[in-house]
């Protein structure tokens, strides 16, 4: 047997995928036993995560899942060639299972293209590396509960608890000392890749991606894969100081928030081009409320007419502009003139002054995701 199987004991998952692409001389991917994608290693620039992605893609289509599933993967101890399927368009693939103490804890499959030139001995040759990365991905699973409880105290604990999590986590890893950005996403896939870890927050995913350089190819891919499917997705802050994991955290969720409140803002929002509503991330929903929900405000929100409140925000969202909010409300000019005229009797306000046009618009804006009168606080 090639020496590879008496090699020095793995590190790391990245460093079982290094190794064996290596000793296959080809591009892998590696599958978590949901089929999420923990990590993949290229044998060349040409190969980029996003082909990684397709291949992900095209693995976890449900006809192709069910076939490859069918030709004995889940419960295989060696690898497995799995033929074409002609009806599922599924290509003829190689599957290596990486498990540990009898059960399958992933998949690591060889990229198409490279599937051909590779022998069943090269194969084997590389199990004994499959076993080592089963039982880092079982030591991972086990500690996944430990590690949820640290994130919490870390992200949403009191300072001291947020700091002793820190601290901890620091010791622990290294790449709990690089820059990061925390995510909030209603994807419920765990995302094993390395520099990303993510833990479920009650009915949110938590998802903490470092940043190791400057070209934050990491959280583009990792926005792009929590996004899939529609699924919406908040983008916090880049610190890089882990203690403002919590900072970045809040910003993150307030972002779901926004985009619950305005679909059109998602799937993906981010703190950094949230605009005025960072705001609420200040203080409290109340002192918010209490700060911006004046007299003038609070009448529009509980009168009876609702389409008073709607004309109110389209007229500001087009920055007062008459065709553009008779278009989006589909009104004639003169119904309009109406409402905005009964809008000012009912506020008070007079629209044509600056100070009062800002009155109203910040406090419809921030009163709807702070829980005003008539609507419901998304957090």
């Amino acid at each position: 047997m090639n020496q590879i199987g008496r090699a020095v004991a793995v590190a790391s998952v990245d460093d079982f995928m290094a190794r064996t692409r290596r000793h296959l001389g080809a591009s892998v991917v590696l599958l978590g036993s949901d089929f999420e994608m923990i990590a993949y290693s290229a044998r060349s620039i040409e190969v980029s995560e996003d082909h990684a992605q397709s291949v992900v893609r095209q693995a976890t289509d449900a006809d192709t899942r069910t076939w490859i599933v069918d030709c004995g993967i889940a419960y295989a101890t060696r690898p497995v060639r799995t033929p074409a399927n002609r009806n599922t368009g599924s290509k003829a693939r190689i599957c290596l299972p990486v498990r540990h103490g009898g059960k399958t804890y992933g998949f690591l499959f060889v990229l198409p293209d490279d599937d051909a030139s590779i022998s069943d001995r090269e194969l084997e040759e590389v199990m004994p590396l499959a076993a080592q990365a089963g039982a880092l991905l079982a030591a991972d699973a086990s500690g996944n509960g430990h590690a949820a409880g640290v994130f919490a105290d870390l992200l949403e604990g009191d300072p001291g608890r947020s700091s002793a999590a820190a601290e901890h986590l620091r010791a622990s890893e290294s790449v709990y000392d690089s820059e990061f950005t925390m995510l909030a996403t209603d994807h419920s896939s765990i995302d094993r890749r390395s520099g990303i870890t993510a833990v479920p927050m009650g009915p949110i995913t938590a998802v903490f991606v470092a940043q190791r350089d400057s070209s934050s190819a990491t959280l583009r891919s990792a926005v792009e894969s929590y996004s899939a499917g529609g699924n919406v997705v908040g983008v916090g802050g880049t610190y890089s100081d882990l203690r403002d994991a919590g900072r970045s955290w809040r910003q993150a969720r307030l972002c779901l928030d926004v985009i619950a409140l305005e679909p059109s803002k998602g799937p993906v929002a981010y703190w950094d081009q949230l605009g005025v509503y960072r705001l609420a991330a200040v203080a409290s929903a109340e002192l918010i409320a209490e700060a911006v929900i004046t007299p003038a405000v609070r009448a529009l929100f509980e009168h009876r007419n609702r389409d008073l409140l709607v004309t109110a925000e389209t007229f500001f969202d087009k920055g007062g502009d008459i065709a553009a909010s008779t278009d989006a409300l589909s009104i004639h000019r003169q119904t309009l003139y109406y409402r905005l005229r009964r809008i000012q009797e009912l506020t008070t306000l007079d629209l044509s002054i600056g100070q009062d046009r800002l009155e109203l618009h910040v406090g419809l804006s921030l009163g709807r995701l702070v829980g005003a009168p008539g609507t419901v606080n998304p957090s």
